[in-house]
């Protein structure tokens, strides 16, 4: 459709008034005497359609002004300098923002792309070069504490907690872990993903003699733990442990035993195992599975 021309013969799309052109403003003059309107009123509301008085920025949805009869482009100074509009990474809606590296439109999709990339780099980040990373993580954590004399407020004090406060803690942790209140590691997943899969029947967060236990095979006496390489001491990787992994790594003999003890087939599988020979993994699995039918 073309734009208004003033020296074009002019039609009333109300009444049907007809006059050759608007040079001396009389097609003006009519539209206010007989319909009191404006000219630029006029065609905002019958000339142009909508699309052609909206604002050419995607995000908004204005109505433009008019000069000497035809629309403006944007709305404002601040549409017109804002260039093109950002694309969220995670869902794609198109966006405005400040600064224009940011990637995502909102605090939940901000919250979804930081996990996506915290997965990927330890994904692709080599082993050796995640032992190093954890080990100078807690190394300067350590150093840290030490040069501003700020240890941890329970570093090296026994007795704070009564031993009925201390097992309420624990009940309540247990509590958390069978309402599913944490998350899932990856490891977890993978082996979930596959217990899905092939329709093994199984409880998350079992919770056995005050211990807890990743999967249990419902309707066998199996059991699985996914054990972290870092966190339970993957002998692969390391031959010496720091404090926090001797104390894990000690729960883990006292949760074999408590399965052995109840008459549990306890499956552990090593971070390592999962993600890099996860064939291994389903095999034990099955054939746990079928010597129990």
């Amino acid at each position: 459709m073309e734009v208004y021309n003033a020296k074009q013969p002019q039609t009333c799309l109300l009444c049907g008034f007809t006059i050759v052109h608007n040079k001396q403003g009389w097609f003006t003059i009519h539209l206010k005497k007989e319909h009191n309107l404006t000219l630029d009123n006029y065609l905002l509301s019958y000339f142009y359609p909508i699309e052609m008085i909206t604002c050419q920025y995607p995000l908004c949805n204005k109505v433009v002004k008019l000069r000497r009869g035809i629309p403006n482009q944007f709305c404002s100074k601040s549409c017109g300098g804002k260039g093109d509009p950002l694309k969220c990474a995670i869902c794609g809606k198109l966006f405005d923002a400040k600064h224009r590296q940011t990637k995502t439109c909102s605090k939940k999709c901000a919250s979804k792309l930081r996990s996506n990339n915290t997965s990927k780099w330890h994904q692709e980040m080599p082993n050796e070069l995640k032992k190093f990373h954890f080990e100078k993580i807690i190394s300067k954590t350590a150093k840290t504490r030490k040069l501003n004399r700020t240890p941890s407020w329970n570093s090296g004090k026994t007795g704070i907690y009564s031993k009925e406060t201390i097992e309420k803690i624990r009940q309540a942790a247990l509590k958390q872990l069978e309402r599913e209140t944490f998350r899932k590691t990856s490891i977890e997943k993978i082996v979930e993903d596959f217990l899905v899969g092939e329709v093994i029947p199984y409880q998350y967060s079992f919770i056995l003699a005050g211990a807890q236990f990743d999967f249990r095979l419902v309707g066998t006496n199996i059991l699985i733990e996914c054990d972290g390489d870092f966190w339970h001491g993957n002998p692969k990787f390391y031959s010496t442990f720091y404090d926090v992994q001797k104390r894990i790594m000690a729960r883990d003999i006292e949760k074999n035993q408590i399965a052995e003890r109840h008459g549990f087939i306890l499956l552990r599988f090593w971070e390592d195992e999962i993600k890099n020979n996860f064939e291994n993994v389903k095999q034990r699995i099955i054939n746990a599975l079928l010597a129990t039918t």
